[in-house]
Order: structure tokens, then C-alpha cells, then sequence
């Protein structure tokens, strides 16, 4: 079967309209943000200028998994249409939700025994994750098979690099990632700590830097020495913030002073709800195809 379906998780921190000219499909989680229920949906329901203010506010939103009937209602739907399925999944490190997802497949391959789903987990969060799904739409768009772009994202799933940070270290510390004395230190001093994902899909502290602007400059002078081809590096670049466009045009610039092969590959997105609970507003990521990721 040639023609199959490219599916992801609103948690990629993309844009409806982006992930619809992909062709990819998206099951929306779910949010609850001052005792009401929101979707996850690309900030259609709320639009997240307001959803991080709220948060500015003292407002605390919590995020739920998305469950197993859940993805069983989606999937359904979508092998109705008689085609073979591969969808990228949250990381194990950061979510469980990934064992629901291997428990629908399970129930759908015995309803549907003469379609494929195969199941990845892309040991990434927000746009990380976009980005692979990104290179995997292109991939299918130009034709390949679903048995060879699945081995693909398998084989490469690792090499997509991360880099986060908040200065504001209240909510990092709401996240668990830092202890909340070492929050109140550190926003005395200005220090923001640089977060990736390590191969295993978790969330580590690598490092310490006192301001944004010698954070910015410690996350593209890793990238400079892991990604891809190095300075010569020509692919996509992902940027991700939780309501911090000034932030972002200081990086774009570095990137660009830096990378002058990837100039017209960088994409900005916004932090959607799920991870912005997490990780709060004035947060941003960096992402990019590199050498190897954190062991």
C-alpha cells in the first residue's frame, strides 16, 4: 500500500496551517487552565498570548496524557480510510502516553489485521518533534514507502538536537527540573539553565548561564560543534517561545551570522499549552539536525 497516514500529536508546536499543507494529521490533547477544559489545538480555543499571561497571572494550567480510548476514537476514524498509519509519538522521557498508543495499535492491528501501524517514539518534545515529522511528510510527499520511512525515523529520530531555557526559573522549578531554593538563587544571580534531551528522551540540566544573551550565544556555539556538516550546516532549524519574540529575533541573528547555508530554513513557532505548563512563559527552544545527542 503506497498511500498511507502521516500522524502526530499537537505537542509538535507547529501551526495548523503548516501541518495541514504537510498533510499530516493531528490528535489534539488536552488542558485544563483556570477549572476549564481546552484542547491543545495550536492555540485555536485559547490563543496563547492569553494562555501565558494567565500564567503570568499566577494561573497554574495542568496537562493530562493522552489516554488509550482516546487514541483508539482517532485511530478509528482514520483506518476507516483503509490505509496503513505511522504516528510520532511524545518521548517516553517526558510522558507515558506512548504505552497508550502501544496498546491502541495492539487493539487496531487485531480489528484491522490487513493494515500496518507502526508506532514511534520519538524521544523528543514540542517543535523537536515537528521537525521530524517535517522531514518524514517531505519524505512521504515525495513518495517514499511507509516501511522505509519508518526505518528512517528510527535510524535518525536521535540526531534531531534540542537546546531550552527560561529565565524566569519559577516554572522551571514548578517542572521539577530545578529545586525551588535553586530557583530563588538563581534568579537573584540571572542565571538561566540550559536544558536538552538526552537519547534516552529526558530532560537534563547541562549547564548554568548568567543572562539571556550568553545563553543564546552557549546554544549556538554547541550547535556550531554538533550539527551536522558544522558550520556549513544547510538544514532545517526550528525556534519554539512561549510569548518571547524579542528573544527569538537575537537568536535568528546569531543563527544566521553563524549558519549562512540554513539562512532560509529557519521556522519559528509558538509553545503550545502542553509543554508551556510545563516550562511557563518567556521559555524558548532551539532545535536542529546534529552529530549525536547527550548520552
Amino acid at each position: 500500500m503506497n498511500d498511507y497516514i502521516l500522524s502526530a500529536e499537537s505537542i509538535v508546536d507547529l501551526s495548523q496551517d503548516f501541518t495541514d499543507d504537510l498533510g499530516v494529521r493531528i490528535i489534539y490533547s488536552n488542558y485544563e487552565l483556570n477549572e476549564k477544559i481546552y484542547q491543545d489545538d495550536f492555540g485555536q480555543s485559547l490563543d496563547l498570548k492569553s494562555f501565558y499571561d494567565d500564567m503570568r497571572n499566577g494561573s497554574c494550567p495542568t496537562t493530562s496524557m493522552i489516554n488509550t480510548a482516546s487514541y483508539l476514537e482517532y485511530f478509528r476514524n482514520l483506518a476507516k480510510e483503509g490505509k496503513d498509519i505511522i504516528h510520532i509519538c511524545l518521548s517516553t522521557g517526558v510522558s507515558s502516553q506512548y504505552g497508550s498508543l502501544l496498546e491502541a495499535f495492539e487493539i487496531l492491528r487485531e480489528e484491522y489485521p490487513n493494515q500496518k501501524f507502526y508506532p514511534v517514539d520519538s524521544r523528543m518534545a514540542s517543535a523537536g518533534v515537528g521537525m521530524l515529522v517535517y522531514k518524514l511528510a517531505n519524505f512521504k510527499n515525495s513518495g517514499m514507502d511507509i516501511d522505509t520511512l519508518y526505518k528512517w525515523a528510527e535510524d535518525n529520530k536521535l540526531h534531531v538536537i534540542s537546546y531550552t531555557s527560561n529565565s524566569n526559573l519559577e516554572y522551571i522549578a514548578r517542572s521539577g527540573r530545578i529545586s525551588k531554593m535553586a530557583a530563588n538563587i538563581g534568579g537573584m544571580l540571572k542565571i538561566a539553565p540550559l536544558i536538552e534531551i538526552g537519547d534516552d528522551g529526558h530532560m537534563v540540566v547541562t549547564t548554568k548561564v548568567r543572562t539571556e544573551k550568553k545563553l543564546i550565544q552557549t546554544m549556538v556555539n554547541r550547535m556550531k560543534v554538533n550539527a551536522i556538516n558544522e558550520l556549513d550546516y544547510s538544514d532545517d532549524i526550528f525556534i519554539t517561545h512561549a510569548d518571547n519574540i524579542e528573544l527569538v529575533n537575537d537568536i535568528v541573528d546569531l543563527l544566521k551570522e553563524n549558519f549562512k547555508n540554513a539562512n532560509d530554513k529557519i521556522k519559528i513557532f509558538n509553545i503550545g499549552p502542553t509543554i508551556g505548563s510545563h516550562i511557563g512563559p518567556g521559555a524558548i527552544n532551539l532545535f536542529y539536525w546534529g552529530k549525536e545527542r547527550l548520552k
